[in-house]
């Protein structure tokens, strides 16, 4: 199997998982709804919110590792961002804000997909909270991409064998690397390169 079929062996299998999973988590929202009907609002609050939660989550892990598709608009890649973040906010030492700088109305699929991949390679590198600072040129120069995720905080660390996928080429174990894998592979199927590159308090992913 060439490196190319398992890219697309990923994406589908991304897409099935969050197809399967799509039909309980709408219906544990509707649940939310017969449980406050019932009489018991705290609980279907509860409900509700951990089944927006999920929903939010398989629709950006749909968008960023799934197939390919139409090209995305800027503005609803950043409110998906802001949606996937949210819900990855687990305690007041873990919260993380986003600064987004974009120059263009709107980005083809798999660039999209790539950004939204350096979000989740900066989310997952923040372990005590902070901030992803997100830039994409207008109009980027020939042979560049045009993408900037930056992860600040006073906790930045990449983990060993993400760092070893991205700026080794190294083969991933676990579901970290497996996603530094995707990323890398997104942008050289795009003609870039994927650099990390340490910054003062933080990292920066850049393409």
């Amino acid at each position: 199997m060439t490196t190319q079929d398992d890219m697309k062996l990923a994406e589908l299998l991304c897409a099935r998982l969050c197809h399967d999973l799509a039909g309980p988590v709408g219906a544990a929202s509707a649940g939310a709804e017969l449980m406050e009907e019932g009489g018991d609002p705290e609980t279907a609050r509860l409900v509700a919110l951990s089944a927006g939660w999920a929903a939010a989550r398989l629709k950006f892990f749909r968008a960023a590792l799934g197939p390919g598709g139409n090209p995305q608009a800027a503005a609803a890649l950043h409110d998906l961002a802001l949606s996937y973040l949210k819900t990855a906010n687990s305690g007041p030492n873990t919260d993380i804000t986003l600064a987004w700088s974009c120059g263009s109305a709107s980005l083809d699929a798999d660039r999209s997909r790539l950004l939204l991949n350096l979000i989740l390679l900066a989310r997952d590198a923040l372990v005590r909270g902070g901030r992803i600072e997100v830039s994409v040129a207008g109009a980027p120069a020939v042979g560049c991409l045009g993408l900037s995720v930056g992860a600040l905080g006073p906790a930045v660390t990449l983990g060993d064998e993400a760092k070893d996928v991205l700026t080794a080429g190294g083969d991933p174990d676990g579901p970290r690397g497996a996603l530094a894998w995707f990323a890398r592979r997104l942008a050289e199927r795009l003609g870039g390169g994927l650099r990390v590159e340490a910054l003062s308090g933080g990292l920066k992913f850049e393409i």
